[in-house]
């Protein structure tokens, strides 16, 4: 067998790696949905360990900010386990990550996939915290309290941001997370993505949405802030409006 090699991946590996993707995970896994989607989004690279030229593992990673990198779809041909890979796409993504000066990386991992909860044990990473996924129907009545909120409410809500225990992470895409800083808050209330409450003109509670990303018929929510019983309302007024935009689905972490 010759030196394993790293490289980013190409339109003509799709075959060769779905295939030990799919035995990876019994037949169930979910790259098949979005490789061809990957292979040509210029915001992320994915890497592949080749034997011979042929790949055998893979990883990717998303340029998220200036600042923040996700990494993501892990993935080693069962044949070729244990053979020091994922060592290998670390050290080399580690590599990539400074030469396009990111100081931040982060992943998500399923709380019952100890063989991963171990590997990221062993990279030095930390847990920041926990997320559950929630679904609702949308709600068939008017909005009543729901305010959109724009570019000249930009202070009220980083002030409720920043003056809260909140975390500051937003689930920016699906479930790849980055700081809620100022520019991406500017951002999404540009694109009128930012929602609220308010209360004798006191903003008191907000939601951001995310960009759907596995169908266009849901409202994702990325990020909300507030009190218990704020939250309780503006959810509620947020499925009214996944009904006004007639949309199948409202979830969100």
């Amino acid at each position: 067998m010759t030196e394993p090699q790293v490289r980013l991946a190409r339109e003509s590996d799709k075959e060769t790696v779905l295939a030990f993707c799919q035995e990876f995970s019994n037949g169930e896994d979910y790259i098949y949905l979005v490789w061809d989607k990957w292979i040509s989004d210029p915001s992320g690279c994915i890497f592949v360990v080749t034997i011979d030229d042929v790949p055998v593992a893979m990883e990717r990673v998303v340029r998220m900010s200036d600042s923040e990198a996700w990494w993501e779809g892990l993935r080693v041909d069962p044949r070729y386990r244990g053979q020091g890979f994922l060592k290998l796409l670390e050290a080399y993504i580690t590599h990539y990550l400074l030469e396009i000066k990111i100081s931040i990386s982060r992943c998500s991992v399923l709380s019952n996939n100890q063989i991963m909860i171990d590997i990221m044990s062993r990279r030095g990473r930390r847990k920041i915290g926990s997320y559950v996924i929630y679904e609702a129907q949308p709600a068939d009545s008017e909005i009543t309290q729901l305010i959109q909120l724009g570019q000249d409410d930009f202070d009220s809500v980083w002030s409720l941001i920043t003056k809260s225990n909140f975390s500051t992470l937003y689930a920016s895409i699906s479930d790849k997370c980055q700081e809620l800083t100022k520019f991406q808050l500017r951002k999404r209330l540009v694109l009128g993505k930012v929602w609220g409450l308010q209360q004798n003109n006191q903003l008191i509670s907000i939601a951001v949405e995310s960009p759907a990303t596995m169908s266009e018929n849901e409202l994702w929510i990325g990020y909300v802030n507030g009190t218990k019983d704020t939250l309780s309302v503006l959810l509620r007024e947020l499925r009214k409006l996944a009904n006004h935009r007639n949309l199948s689905i409202i979830g969100g972490f």
